[in-house]
């Protein structure tokens, strides 16, 4: 039983240690409402698609950042219907989606 006991804290350190490896922003006053982080969204989504269009008109031949845009369209559509109803995807709060939207890499 103490094995046990043991390798369970043992599990729960590298646990918290891999919670350390991916950053959120705790303390951003801009992303406490909903509809500055859609607007903040739509924004980036405005970026990359003018990025998209001068690369097909201009022939630029540069990577196009698909993930990105499909994570900002999935992240768009919790928003709205959370905007809606607040129990929708409560898994998923406000501030976790701020979070990945505000360092969500763009390749």
């Amino acid at each position: 039983m103490a094995f046990v006991q043991h390798v369970m804290l043992l599990l729960n350190k590298e646990l918290n240690d891999l919670k350390m490896l991916s950053p959120r922003l705790t303390n951003c006053i801009e992303c406490s409402s909903i509809s500055a982080l859609l607007t903040d969204i739509d924004c980036k989504l405005f970026e990359l698609s003018n990025n998209l269009y001068n690369n097909v008109v201009f022939i630029l031949n540069r990577p196009v950042p698909g993930v990105a845009i499909n994570d900002l369209l999935n992240y768009k559509r919790i928003l709205t219907y959370k905007l809606c109803n607040e129990d929708y995807a409560r898994a998923y709060t406000v501030e976790m989606i701020a979070s990945r939207v505000k360092l969500l890499k763009f390749k």
